[in-house]
């Protein structure tokens, strides 16, 4: 992550931290310090309200990094690569290389975080319990508040919003009754956005009837969970473009037109009869060029019975793709030269026309 310095190394791991993370440093303190403590040990000097609010802050990082290795951990152990973990400003994130093998290794890495999280607040839960802490002291400030934020994070990250640790369970979850990763991904991230979006909401709620502050925080890390869900959507659609042969959606090649026919034979004879928008022009067994129906627009339609195809064809060097290449391939023909369509070549031999429309209706999401 850009604007990150690496401060150690565990298990093989960069850990870093991003600059973003001394903001929340510095608002997780002043709030504890502020309004937390205050409320819960009045009688505390103003020293001691801050030194406590840094200690508890710093611990909750310390406990996100817990979190973040415990994924990293299971993760290497499965044969995955992870290259950093990097803390900023929402919490933890890791580096981790690929993506996994199946939906059992995508589950137990995704619950072990939340499992770690909760697994520290119940070890602070039964500190607590114990009285291993004196009453009112600091220690025990920052033992409460350490039990209360691993519960909150554990739980959070529990939640079904991708790309949170429960939004990659759901998707393990639906990528193994399915058995199709990418619609899995694309379902789970559909849900993240629409948790996103119902955080921003609340925070909005939040903010205009009770406290400002957790109302903007709460707004903003729902939009940071809808940009990033919507994210991994983009990039899982990318990659089902990549897999799929432009010979799956590709329209086959029908009767190809030669190019000293009429304008209005072409219409009456191989347009309207077969619902096409655009025909291959071929002779003598070679493609010479490719009419569209808004090829012939610059033709006045009294003209049309006698103008040849040849005057208004496209004429090469025409856009042409393999049965084999990906539909990401025509995709990117068609968009970075404002193309209609573009025809698919087996060698020297013309098996089919792939258009802006049928890639379109071919890749719906």
């Amino acid at each position: 992550m850009n604007g990150s310095f690496r401060l150690t190394r565990v298990a093989g791991v960069d850990i870093s931290v991003h600059y973003t993370w001394v903001f929340a440093f510095a608002l997780i303190t002043w709030t504890l310090a502020d309004n937390w403590f205050p409320a819960d040990y009045p009688r505390w000097g103003a020293l001691t309200y801050w030194l406590t609010a840094a200690v508890a802050a710093l611990t909750l990082f310390a406990s996100i990094l817990v979190h973040e290795l415990a994924h990293s951990i299971v993760a290497i152990a499965r044969g995955m690569p992870v290259r950093s973990i990097t803390l900023f400003i929402f919490g933890g994130v890791s580096d981790i290389g690929g993506e996994t093998r199946s939906a059992r290794d995508e589950f137990v890495i995704a619950i072990v975080g939340p499992a770690s999280s909760l697994g520290l607040s119940l070890i602070g839960f039964l500190a607590l319990r114990a009285g291993i802490v004196a009453d009112d002291s600091p220690v025990e400030g920052v033992l409460i508040y350490f039990t209360f934020a691993n519960l909150l994070v554990g739980v959070f990250n529990l939640l079904p919003g991708f790309p949170l640790d429960g939004g990659r369970v759901l998707r393990s979850i639906l990528w193994g009754s399915m058995g199709d990763m990418s619609r899995a991904t694309r379902i789970a991230a559909s849900v993240g956005i629409g948790f996103g979006w119902l955080l921003v909401g609340a925070g909005v709620v939040i903010a205009i009837t009770d406290n400002v502050m957790s109302g903007l925080w709460m707004g903003f890390i729902g939009w940071y969970l809808k940009d990033s869900a919507a994210s991994v959507r983009r990039g899982s659609c990318r990659r089902t473009l990549y897999d799929v042969p432009v010979s799956a959606v590709m329209s086959k090649s029908e009767r190809p037109v030669d190019p000293a026919t009429s304008i209005s034979a072409l219409v009456d004879e191989y347009m309207i009869p077969f619902t096409r928008r655009s025909v291959p022009v071929v002779e003598s067994g070679r493609v010479v060029g490719i009419v569209a129906l808004q090829d012939l627009e610059v033709v006045h339609r009294d003209l049309w019975a006698k103008t040849p195809v040849s005057v208004v064809m496209a004429k090469p060097p025409l856009f042409v793709v393999r049965p084999d290449d990906s539909i990401a391939m025509a995709v990117g023909l068609i968009a970075n030269h404002r193309v209609n369509q573009i025809l698919v070549m087996d060698g020297d031999e013309l098996v089919g026309i792939i258009s802006r429309d049928w890639v379109m209706r071919s890749t719906t999401v």
